[in-house]
């Protein structure tokens, strides 16, 4: 078993932390009733079952990426909210396999946080490799809590998979309550992580968000694009599937799915539904995107 240090003092082994929920989602506040809590909060559950003990006693715990009210619950810890004016620390817990940035803990604790001199502290956090513009590896890797403040000239790999049935119907899942851009619609996508190629990204992408389990190989390159201000480099992809799968929606990413026509589509991906960073690269390469989905699916 790997041990996992905890920020400030303390470790604790890598496994799954059980939550008991004392403030559930949508729960109000018994000191401030106008104070809604838009995620699950509690403490580390210290009984027999758990093979380690909280740092301290009582550990208090948000618990990030469910998007309904639960009674406990068991996930992994991610970050550790740290108070300089209280001796007190929350730990941030979510389900497996589900991580954020540094900045979307901070937004989705902000209702309590927003009342301490407080910092959030990652631990076991995703690593990308860190690219030049023209895709050149710069030889380190970089932390996924510093996407939104890479270095002038640090890029990273972001991809996109445009899933499409035989019969030219589009899949397009919904944005959990807990991320940015909440309940908006997107197209499967992500960052790729250290050692990965941008083909081998999108298919582990597509299976950890969808269950869809293609090869690198039968992935279609609809474009590549590098956006200098957000310091990424989007490659985006078709996948081709016979017809309409079940998907396997990942908790903590997305909470809904729907196929619909490629025709509805070129209107609902302009819509305000959809999440905006797709959109702006939907316009520039829409010609290109269409004409590879009529192509694939035979479609006039």
């Amino acid at each position: 078993m790997s041990i996992v240090l905890v920020p400030g003092g303390g470790t604790v082994r890598e496994e799954l932390v059980a939550v008991k929920v004392d403030h559930p989602l949508g729960s109000t506040d018994e000191d401030n009733p106008s104070v809604v809590y838009p995620i699950n909060v509690g403490y580390v559950i210290n009984d027999k079952d758990l093979e380690f003990k909280p740092v301290i006693d009582d550990q208090r715990v948000y618990l990030v990426g469910v998007d309904v009210a639960v009674d406990e619950y068991s996930g992994v810890l991610i970050a550790v909210a740290r108070r300089r004016d209280d001796s007190g620390t929350v730990w941030v817990v979510a389900p497996e396999n589900i991580l954020y940035t540094k900045q979307q803990i901070e937004e989705m604790i902000h209702f309590r946080e927003q009342y301490y001199d407080s910092f959030i502290e990652m631990v076991d956090e995703e690593m990308w490799d860190a690219y030049d513009a023209n895709e050149n590896k710069l030889g380190f890797e970089v932390r996924r809590s510093m996407a939104k403040s890479l270095p002038e000239g640090v890029y990273h790999i972001v991809v996109m998979v445009y899933t499409v049935t035989k019969t030219g119907k589009v899949l397009t899942t919904q944005r959990s309550r807990n991320k940015t851009n909440s309940l908006k619609w997107e197209v499967t996508g992500g960052s790729i992580i250290s050692g990965e190629t941008p083909r081998t990204g999108a298919v582990r992408e597509l299976l950890e968000e969808t269950g869809i389990r293609k090869s690198p190989e039968d992935l279609i390159e609809l474009y590549k694009y590098t956006d200098d201000t957000r310091h990424c480099i989007y490659y985006g992809y078709l996948n081709i599937c016979d017809d309409e799968q079940h998907i396997k929606l990942q908790q903590g990413e997305t909470m809904d799915y729907m196929y619909m026509p490629y025709e509805e589509f070129l209107d609902f991906i302009m819509s305000e539904r959809f999440i905006p960073s797709e959109q702006r690269r939907f316009k520039l390469h829409s010609e290109h995107i269409v004409k590879q989905i009529k192509q694939a699916c035979m479609l006039q």
